[in-house]
Parts: C-alpha cells; sequence; structure tokens
C-alpha cells in the first residue's frame, strides 16, 4: 500500500499536510487538513494506489473531503478523482485550459480555476498561479505566508522540470512559468512526484529554470 509521510514531522509551517505517495506511475496526492480536507492531485487511482484506505488512515472519511484540487489533467493525477467521487461530493478544481480533458466526466462537481484565484484550505489559503508548459492548463499553488509551493508537474527537486512532450505541451511556456516561480519566496516545494524538499526550495527552482532555459 502507498505510504504516508507527515510533513508536520519534518517542519512547522507543514503541520496538519500529509503525503500519500504513488506507487508506479502515480502522482503524489496531498492533503491538508483533516476535518475540511483539500485533496491535491488523486493519483491514478488504480488497484496500487486506491486513495480511500488512506485517506481513512489519515482521519479523512467521506463527509470530511471538502475540495479537490487538479494541478493538471493528466491521468495519473486526475483519475484517483472518480474514486473519491464514488464516495464524497467536494468541488473539483481544474484550471480552465485543462477542462476539456476532464470536465465532461466531473459534471457539477467541475470548478474552472484561473490565475490568481484564491483556494480556501482548513489551513492557509493557495493562490492559483497559470504555469503551463507541461500542459496548457497546469497550475502551481502558493501560500506566501508559509512559503509553500505546490507545484505539480511544472518543477521537481533537484533542478528537473516536467516534461513538454506531450499534447499541449510548450518548451517555451515552461521557461515561462519557471521564469515566474523563480520570483517567489520557496521554501518549502512540494511537487507532484519525487520527494518534499523542506528547505530553500528556490535553489532547487533556479536550477530548473537554468537547465530548462539550456535546453529550449
Amino acid at each position: 500500500m502507498p505510504k504516508i509521510v507527515r510533513l508536520g514531522d519534518y517542519a512547522e509551517a507543514l503541520e496538519g499536510v500529509s503525503l500519500i505517495v504513488g506507487l508506479g506511475l502515480c502522482s503524489n496526492i496531498y492533503v491538508v487538513g483533516r476535518e475540511n480536507a483539500t485533496v491535491i492531485d488523486t493519483g491514478v487511482g488504480n488497484a496500487m494506489n486506491p486513495v480511500w484506505p488512506q485517506l481513512s488512515e489519515l482521519g479523512v472519511e467521506p463527509t470530511n473531503v471538502g475540495k479537490v484540487v487538479l494541478t493538471h489533467a493528466h491521468h495519473d493525477h486526475a483519475m484517483g478523482t472518480f474514486l473519491i467521487l464514488q464516495r464524497a461530493d467536494p468541488p473539483v478544481y481544474v484550471h480552465e485550459e485543462d477542462t476539456r480533458y476532464i470536465a465532461s466526466r466531473l459534471g457539477d462537481n467541475l470548478v474552472k480555476a484561473r490565475e490568481g484565484d484564491v483556494i480556501e484550505t482548513e489551513l492557509w489559503p493557495l493562490t492559483v498561479l497559470w504555469t503551463p508548459g507541461h500542459t496548457s492548463g497546469s497550475m502551481s499553488l502558493y501560500n506566501p505566508e508559509h512559503r509553500i509551493l505546490f507545484s505539480g508537474d511544472t518543477v521537481f527537486p533537484d533542478g528537473y522540470y516536467g516534461r513538454t512532450d506531450g499534447e499541449s505541451g510548450s518548451q517555451e511556456a515552461i521557461v515561462e512559468s519557471l521564469r515566474k516561480l523563480d520570483q517567489l519566496d520557496v521554501e518549502y516545494l512540494l511537487s507532484g512526484h519525487g520527494s518534499p524538499v523542506f528547505g530553500d526550495g528556490n535553489r532547487h527552482i533556479a536550477m530548473a529554470l537554468r537547465s530548462a532555459t539550456r535546453w529550449g
């Protein structure tokens, strides 16, 4: 079963945030809060990544799922949403540029997100940053007070960044998105794959920007 990491054990600013580590070709799943939880990305939703057992272990039952936020609509980040919707009825936030891939299956649960929107969570607000490149509707979520960035597949630890060879990917766009993120004050970098960064997230973003610019 997927491993659960309580991030507050490593950084006080992340108290109340947990990571469900995806197995195989599955994204990380972040759970913010417990009583009115916000689930950021939901994984691939296959037999190895069933979502609900891990949410229950965290004390998050169907009535406690307040929101789902998808950093983009690729299946390894989004398909677990439909397991959640079998038992819960939360709004599902997707950037408007990616809704064409998933909107018909979400129905009334879909909320189209845009640059600058603020998504309230049980712990603190998250601002939507449109960061295209991996997909045209990729978005990151930022809390400036605690310097937390959920970066999806835009930027990863150690200077890596999202592939741009997919249907709506763009190397030029991801360079601009990395420039945008490079202007933020980021201590904690929580990406769609890979390990959390618990200090100096800016260094990892700057490395990715240099790499993307070099190969762009």
